[in-house]
């Protein structure tokens, strides 16, 4: 069972890193790299998010796990960075038609879901 939190923990970190290059991604000059690279960072999100909901979720029952505040806080966390993600893709989508890159916005949005991330992570390793 220690193999499912391992599992889990490796997945939240690889979250991260997604999180991290899709900051990198936006680092661009170029609107057509900006953008492809942006989408193709929406699906890593998404694909990895899911992939560490499921694995927290098979933790959680299998282990028979407490409602603790650190599972409290991930639940919280899996809750509101689909809502920041989503409403990045919202207002980038309108950014781009009006021919922007709109790399500072989505920098902001990224780092509000890597300061999210990290504090989960901070938490869950402090309990």
């Amino acid at each position: 069972m220690v193999s499912l939190i391992t599992y889990h923990s490796f997945l939240a970190y690889a979250l991260i890193a997604v999180i991290v290059l899709n900051y990198v991604a936006a680092s661009g000059s170029d609107y057509n790299k900006v953008v492809k690279r942006t989408r193709i960072g929406f699906f890593s999100f998404w694909g990895v998010w899911s992939m560490v909901l499921f694995a927290g979720l098979v933790v959680f029952v299998f282990m028979k796990q407490p409602l603790t505040l650190s599972v409290i806080v991930m639940i919280a966390a899996s809750i509101a960075l689909p809502f920041i993600d989503g409403y990045r893709a919202i207002n980038l989508g309108k950014i781009w038609r009006s021919g922007e890159i709109g790399s500072s916005f989505s920098k902001k949005m990224l780092l509000i879901e890597l300061a999210v991330m990290v504090a989960t992570v901070a938490l869950a390793l402090a309990l």
